[in-house]
């Protein structure tokens, strides 16, 4: 794996309900890109307890808004985010296409 850098800036947006994460890419002193992950809970799915009662399922999802790395570093860029993601409990990482569909990651 090519070894970089990478920053993270959070923030809230508290009228979206949302945390941005803002990410930074470097290798040396040599900038190689970043990108911007929106994350929010979605809720439109149904879980049925022990009691056969319906629950929401609020599963914790990310949207990759912005991603702009030199593409040499882009799969290990990736990779990086998915894992920090994987660490606060994100499993769901999603990018949508042109014509506005779903691409998970």
């Amino acid at each position: 794996m090519i070894d970089i850098n990478m920053k993270v800036q959070p923030s809230f947006y508290d009228d979206e309900c949302a945390i941005v994460f803002s990410f930074y890419f470097d290798k040396a002193t040599r900038n190689i890109g970043e990108a911007v992950v929106y994350t929010c809970q979605k809720s439109d799915e149904k879980e049925y307890s022990q009691d056969h009662i319906d629950t929401d399922v609020q599963e914790k999802i990310a949207y990759i808004k912005e991603f702009s790395i030199a593409d040499e570093y882009q799969a290990t860029s990736m990779k990086k985010i998915k894992h920090f993601l994987n660490v606060i409990g994100i499993k769901k990482c999603v990018k949508h296409n042109l014509q506005g569909k779903e691409i998970a990651f």
